[in-house]
């Protein structure tokens, strides 16, 4: 169990780092991110501060979310301990593969087109806990 979730936490710090890499990727690419940011955040809040939180806040939120996919990967080897779709739990693996789905069909209606930066995003979410999780925590 304890090798899941340290796989689970693993995978979801491999994860935070993407997301801050596109975070920075996205900000850079908006020239005007830090005026509207300026104008949306309340007043003693200022963008830099912001930034900096959000920057403080994803590596926890990540890793806490890759802990929870991990006891949740433990928890579904224990009861159907199938292997399938290239990981060695197929019912885990389906699992992660339909909420991104879920995810990628969000974004879509809520933007309504095709966001290919937020669905690359997905799929990366995707590769890291539904394939790298279980690899990981069978590794022994």
């Amino acid at each position: 169990m304890l090798m899941d979730i340290l796989a689970g936490t693993v995978c979801g710090l491999a994860f935070a780092s993407v997301m801050l890499g596109a975070s920075v990727w996205l900000l850079m690419k908006n020239k005007d991110a830090y005026q509207r940011l300026n104008g949306v955040l309340p007043g003693r809040l200022t963008p830099g501060i912001a930034m900096l939180l959000t920057v403080l806040a994803i590596p926890p939120f990540f890793g806490v979310l890759g802990a929870i996919a991990g006891l949740l990967f433990w928890l579904a080897s224990r009861s159907l301990p199938d292997g399938g779709l290239g990981s060695s739990n197929f019912v885990y693996t389906l699992a992660v593969l339909c909420i991104g789905a879920i995810v990628a069909g969000a974004i879509v209606a809520l933007r309504r087109r095709v966001d290919w930066f937020a669905l690359t995003l997905d799929i990366a979410f995707i590769g890291v806990f539904g394939w790298l999780l279980p690899l990981l925590a069978n590794w022994r």
